[in-house]
């Protein structure tokens, strides 16, 4: 058994027994990771946080066979007391809901919880997210109209999230192979999403992932 120091974000608290609590967190070593925190819901609030949602810890965690325990909290790095802004429910709730996010993920997590969690910022979070998970629309095929790519150069338009054919209209940028990096740069030129455009990209995002987002709902 070795213990380690970790920093990381809570994604999920969830009660476990009849005193213990299950943390789901994204690590910036471990990854995705659940921790079990014994007699986490019996303890004294000597940490502000109190294992809220959206809280990045520095912890120490102690790997017993196949699990983590938390045995720690050094230090605080962000609460969000009660800062819980419809965005940063929906951010959480992507990360839960995504199996394959790993520990390179943690970055893009923690930019978004310590901003100020505006549109703008969400919407960077989004792209950034979808673009590093491999989760982004296709380019082989119109997102209008669904025409096969016969070859490239093409037009493609971040606002639509991917190719865009010429009966269709034309995008933000030519790109001449698959070329996501493009389509992100571009994006950060451009800024916020309008809300059609944040909802469409959400649907290609739950589309990918075969699920809902429950906490759409709040940004309405």
């Amino acid at each position: 058994m070795r213990e380690i120091e970790e920093q990381f974000a809570i994604l999920e608290r969830i009660p476990y027994r009849e005193t213990d609590l299950l943390l789901s967190v994204l690590g910036e070593h471990i990854g995705k990771e659940l921790l079990t925190v014994r007699s986490g819901r019996k303890i004294p609030n000597r940490w502000k946080s109190s294992f809220l949602e959206g809280s990045i810890l520095l912890g120490r965690i102690l790997r017993v066979k196949n699990h983590h325990v938390l045995t720690g909290v050094i230090t605080e790095k962000y609460v969000p007391y009660e800062k819980y802004s419809p965005f940063m429910i929906l951010a959480l709730e992507m990360f839960s809901k995504t199996p394959s996010v790993d520990r390179s993920s943690f970055q893009i997590l923690e930019k978004f919880l310590t901003s100020e969690q505006t549109a703008r910022d969400f919407d960077q979070f989004l792209v950034s997210f979808m673009v590093k998970e491999s989760l982004q629309p296709s380019l082989n095929s119109c997102v209008v109209c669904g025409e096969k790519r016969e070859q490239f150069p093409i037009s493609a338009s971040v606002y639509l999230g991917g190719y865009v054919c010429p009966r269709c209209g034309s995008g933000d940028v030519e790109l001449t192979d698959v070329d996501y990096e493009s389509l992100l740069k571009t994006y950060r030129k451009v800024g916020e999403l309008t809300e059609n455009m944040r909802a469409y990209w959400l649907d290609v995002l739950e589309s990918q992932l075969s699920t809902k987002f429950v906490s759409r709902e709040g940004l309405k």
